[in-house]
């Protein structure tokens, strides 16, 4: 194989893997814009609502550290291809659910499926890119959540006026079409790797990660983070529906807030060093201008202010991630370091479950958004405050 060809396959294959993890949060997020229809069709509360992203984020949480054994055992290309028709024909069941009930049953199942798609992912990028290279690849596939986020604030709205809710999962389950024909002809199965010497293997890194009280530390401020980071994405179009926008204009926030999230995920790494700072400083500096991000979210009234700001805060929503990965990854040592980051992301996934029932609960209770957007700050300031305590290097 020519180099040029070794080039050409190499992002084709991150091509395909980052739409099968951007069709995960595709997925994940097409009910945001449809919430308010299906509460009036159904008859159910902001929390139940809020439930439905709980109960993807459930069956997530459950397949994370499972889908990193799988992915160093079996051939991540199959196991791609797998949870992705899975997670099709769960997206195209929410076209015919019959009640409330049921749905939850399916969102559940859809998150399980989807739990085990971003150690496949992160192991084919492994696979393709060199040591010096692999930054690039993680960059551009971690910048899968808010392309995903945005497609679904784009599609879902405009689809919903034209097919209605039902009709809007349907025909966004087609995308993992593309998804498996792309994994199918650009994914070439990984080389086999070698037995691992001694008895080293996960237990012992879920050992010496819980051992850890940094590792702690670091991972209470990234639930922090993540927990305003996907409650933007939530309840960003229901805000704007309650100030009489249409869905479509909702759509838009969002969507504003995703593009700078994407283009802020694959340029993290070099804005810090061009600004001379090191992990741990970009990150807690970027985590508190989040929270002031949601503070003035809250008080905008009109559609042009709130896609400004909405561009402000999708920035700083995405310039950490990638920091609070490097340092788990520094801290654990090259012989955990996957293990360090597959239960790390555990733990900043179940941010993402318990939010969206906390925040219909504040909603519910009869509070405005802006006690939200004021809530969502407070815990940045806390995952701040959380992350000062954290030491980067070992003694």
């Amino acid at each position: 194989m020519s180099a040029e060809t070794k080039n050409n396959s190499r992002w084709l294959a991150l091509l395909a893997a980052t739409l099968a993890f951007t069709f995960t949060f595709l997925s994940r997020f097409t009910w945001a814009p449809l919430m308010n229809t299906v509460m009036g069709e159904f008859s159910i509360s902001a929390t139940q609502a809020g439930l439905y992203m709980s109960a993807f984020f459930a069956g997530y949480c459950i397949t994370q550290i499972p889908g990193g054994i799988m992915a160093d055992k079996l051939q991540p290309k199959y196991i791609l291809i797998v949870s992705t028709i899975l997670g099709g024909v769960c997206t195209a069941l929410m076209s015919v659910i019959p009640n409330y009930s049921v749905g939850l049953v399916v969102r559940v199942v859809n998150g399980l499926c989807s739990g085990v798609i971003m150690s496949s992912c992160s192991k084919i990028v492994v696979a393709n890119f060199a040591p010096q290279e692999r930054a690039t690849g993680m960059g551009i596939l971690l910048a899968s959540p808010p392309i995903g986020i945005l497609l679904a604030n784009q599609i879902a709205p405009r689809l919903m006026t034209v097919v209605g809710w039902r009709g809007t999962f349907a025909y966004v389950s087609l995308f993992a079409v593309l998804v498996v024909l792309c994994l199918f002809f650009f994914v070439k199965p990984a080389p086999k790797a070698p037995a691992p010497a001694g008895k080293a293997g996960l237990l012992e890194g879920v050992k010496a990660f819980f051992q850890d009280p940094q590792q702690i530390i670091l991972a209470l401020s990234g639930f922090m983070f993540m927990f305003v980071n996907n409650g933007f994405s939530t309840w960003g179009n229901k805000f704007a529906q309650s100030m009489g926008l249409s869905g479509t204009q909702g759509g838009m926030i969002v969507s504003a807030f995703s593009i700078a999230g994407i283009i802020a995920s694959c340029f993290s790494g070099k804005v810090a060093n061009s600004l001379g700072m090191d992990h741990k400083k970009f990150l807690l500096i970027t985590l508190g201008l989040m929270g002031v991000s949601s503070l003035v979210f809250g008080l905008m009234g009109g559609y042009m202010a709130l896609i400004l700001v909405g561009i402000l805060f999708g920035a700083f929503a995405y310039f950490p991630s990638t920091h609070y990965t490097t340092l788990a990854s520094m801290r654990a040592g090259d012989q955990y370091s996957a293990t360090a980051i597959s239960i790390q992301n555990l733990i900043f996934q179940s941010a993402s479950l318990v939010q969206p029932v906390i925040v219909g609960g504040i909603i519910d209770s009869g509070s405005s958004y802006t006690v939200v957007w004021s809530f969502f700050a407070g815990v940045c300031f806390l995952g701040v405050l959380i992350g000062c305590a954290f030491r980067a290097a070992r003694k």
